[in-house]
């Protein structure tokens, strides 16, 4: 599906909104906000939650610190576990890290966190989109083409097939609303997308 330019930076936007969502970047996080039009910011209900003071504490309890509280953002913590599915987690990430070399991108080892980590893939996915506006203002049809079928790639093998199990393992332990409502926004942002790219 061939978006418009209009569409694509607001697909850049979203994928940069839900990554400082997901590696606690609330600097970046509220200065998006702040230039943001009130009734565009209508259209992410998680963030009327938002207070900063508990939302860096209750993100460190769910996406950080291992207890009650704690909801893995690796991709990888959602695959089945045992001696092959250890080689193919690992296979996983090695095709990851490909993925991400073949357009430059070294989030992973700027921020000192696993490829595999929600926050990072959706970076990356924002990446990508930055690499079709710049495909499509040179005219580049067959490099935005690639770059369409790689974002569809990564949602669909690294997002798309977890988030039930993500939100089977959430629903209980997250509390603060303010993640609640993300997940299930994340959650239907990504199946949309899948929709749209299959």
């Amino acid at each position: 599906m061939i978006l418009t330019k209009e569409e694509r930076y607001g697909q850049l936007a979203l994928n940069k909104i839900l990554s400082c969502v997901w590696l606690g970047e609330w600097d970046r996080y509220e200065g998006i906000f702040r230039n943001m039009d009130e009734e565009l910011i209508k259209k992410f209900p998680f963030h009327s939650h938002y207070n900063l003071e508990e939302v860096k504490l209750w993100h460190e309890n769910h996406f950080f610190i291992p207890g009650d509280y704690f909801v893995s953002p690796y991709f990888s913590s959602y695959i089945k576990k045992g001696f092959d599915q250890h080689e193919e987690r690992k296979k996983d990430l090695l095709c990851l890290i490909g993925l991400y070399e073949k357009i430059g991108f070294l989030y992973p080892l700027e921020k000192e966190i696993y490829p595999d980590h929600f926050g990072c893939i959706t970076a990356f996915l924002g990446s990508v989109v930055q690499e079709s506006i710049k495909a499509d203002a040179e005219k580049d049809e067959e490099y935005e083409s690639k770059l369409n079928e790689l974002n569809k790639k990564v949602i669909g093998r690294y997002i798309f097939p977890v988030l039930q199990v993500l939100r089977e393992n959430a629903e209980p332990k997250i509390r603060h609303p303010f993640f609640k409502e993300f997940l299930n926004f994340y959650i239907q942002i990504m199946t949309e997308e899948m929709n749209e790219a299959g």
